[in-house]
């Protein structure tokens, strides 16, 4: 083990081309064994998933305007049972007891969502469509069920002509009295409808704190909710901000902002956050004068004792789609202008890392990055490749995962290290000099007397399994597992059903391939 180990820090370090693509393996690849993959079968969207364990069904939505009821009766053999037509654009899904809700884009996306709730039994009987907010993106219900909480993203058209602001939805029955489903039926027909927005925030101080602004109008608009999670008992959710590099803590019963978070960057100059960054189809994981921006876009919350932690998958979020403006530069852009601290930045340093994408917004003549001279000694990219782990009370960041991805890839699956698994074509490396794997969204469950974490990588398609048992006493977390199977491609939903609500009596993990349209079904021990 240990000389094996040696041979591969040897040839990391040497950095080592492959095979051509004939000769590459087709998988699946496996780390270990705490996952196992019993199904995975065709969908006509195969995103954000939601489990009725009453029913023992599965809904799932992917953007399309269509929702799919799946029977995981016996979740190795999961059949898809009905597929029923939506006013709208399915973003995302989520279950309560006998209720489902989805929330619906408009066409053109950045003008008025909506929510819509409906009750299952056989059959989808709807209750009610609800007008909420600007581009209504990832749902859920409280673990109570007396709200639901939408991430209302308000992005802008493509020219930034319209721009609405976002913020935290609220469709409420809480204070309804409620004992018997017609009662709750009727109360979910008529919800008190709030929208939180972010009008009430010191945008001057947040921005110093580190919250990043985006496009060409107020800084409240330019705040973009991506997803949110909820505390056990209810009574705290947390809202990612991705392309802010943000989280919002949010009281759910008073509706009222709690605080905002900056979320920070990787130090990829450490050891043990080292980053490929070249396409040169080699794997060189090395460090560099870069800080990740993190960026999260599914987040997670999970408590312990009494206190709530908050898991983030750090995919990281360029703004470079629009037509009017973008936060997105080059290496050699910023060395001209004359941004970047010559010392580091030298002749060398330029051409190692000249054709990443880094961003044009930090400066380092400003709080909170002011240096002596005004110039900078790293530049910020896009992403951190890793998942964190922060305090959800103080925002105090707890672990990062680091390069452990990059890392288990180069080992596990060479020939898939960063390929570009949305174009279905095996070429390692294609996705080094952009944001690698991407991981995009993170989930927990515990399993027997472990806590883990389960992280879906987009880019690579694997799914990563973190042991996270006795992080809140400072215990570092350990990589479980990594599967990767190259027919299943760009994970994007990943649900985890613990063993007392699962179908056949043990824990499940469901994940929705959002490029393969596959929906895979795993056993986890």
């Amino acid at each position: 083990m240990k000389r094996t180990a040696f041979i591969m820090s040897l040839l990391m370090c040497a950095g080592f081309s492959f095979a051509k693509k004939s000769d590459v393996p087709a998988g699946p690849f496996h780390l270990r064994s705490a996952l196992k993959q019993i199904a995975s079968i065709p969908m006509t969207t195969a995103e954000i998933s939601a489990y009725m364990p009453e029913k023992k069904v599965l809904f799932v939505v992917g953007g399309e305007n269509v929702l799919e009821v799946v029977d995981m009766a016996d979740p190795a053999n999961p059949k898809k049972v009905s597929e029923v037509k939506l006013p709208g654009g399915a973003s995302s899904v989520t279950v309560n007891g006998d209720l489902v809700a989805v929330s619906l884009l408009n066409n053109p996306e950045w003008e008025m969502g909506h929510v819509q709730v409906m009750r299952y039994n056989k059959k989808l009987e709807v209750l009610g469509k609800h007008e909420l907010c600007y581009m209504p993106d990832m749902i859920t219900f409280t673990p109570d069920g007396k709200n639901l909480l939408v991430a209302c993203e308000g992005s802008p058209d493509e020219n930034f002509v319209e721009d609405p602001e976002g913020g935290i939805g609220v469709l409420s029955i809480a204070g309804v009295n409620v004992s018997s489903a017609a009662d709750l039926a009727k109360a979910w027909k008529k919800p008190q409808k709030t929208v939180v927005g972010f009008g009430e925030q010191d945008s001057l101080a947040l921005m110093a704190k580190g919250v990043r602004k985006t496009g060409v109008k107020s800084f409240v608009q330019s705040l973009e909710p991506e997803y949110i999670t909820v505390s056990e008992d209810s009574k705290t959710a947390w809202v990612s901000l991705q392309e802010n590099n943000a989280l919002v803590k949010f009281d759910v019963e008073s509706k009222k902002i709690l605080d905002v978070f900056p979320l920070g960057y990787v130090d990829h100059s450490k050891p043990g956050f080292g980053l490929d960054i070249k396409k040169n189809k080699k794997i060189e994981i090395k460090n560099y004068p870069l800080r990740g921006l993190r960026q999260p876009d599914g987040i997670s919350a999970f408590t312990v004792n009494g206190k709530t932690f908050v898991l983030t998958a750090n995919e990281g979020s360029p703004v470079n789609d629009y037509k009017a403006w973008t936060d997105v530069t080059t290496p050699m852009m910023l060395a001209q202008n004359g941004l970047l601290d010559p010392s580091v930045f030298t002749t060398e340093m330029l051409e190692e890392v000249k054709n990443i994408s880094v961003s044009n917004l930090e400066r380092c003549n400003v709080a909170p990055d002011k240096t002596e001279n005004g110039r900078c000694p790293y530049m910020y990219s896009f992403g951190t490749r890793s998942i964190s782990i922060f305090d959800g009370e103080t925002g105090h960041l707890m672990w990062d995962s680091g390069d452990a991805f990059e890392q288990t890839m180069a080992q596990m699956a060479p020939d898939y290290f960063n390929w570009n698994s949305k174009k279905g074509k095996v070429k390692m490396d294609a996705r080094s000099e952009d944001k690698g794997c991407e991981p995009e969204n993170v989930t927990t469950g515990i399993v027997g007397d472990k806590r883990y974490a389960f992280v879906g990588l987009e880019r690579t398609s694997g799914v990563a399994v973190f042991d996270i048992t006795g992080i809140e006493s400072g215990n570092a977390p350990k990589l479980e597992d990594f599967y990767l199977d190259p027919k299943d491609r760009g994970p994007e939903g990943i649900l985890f059903i613990p063993a007392e609500k699962s179908p056949n009596g043990e824990p499940l993990l469901v994940v929705g391939y959002e490029y393969s349209k596959t929906l895979a079904v795993y056993s986890v021990k």
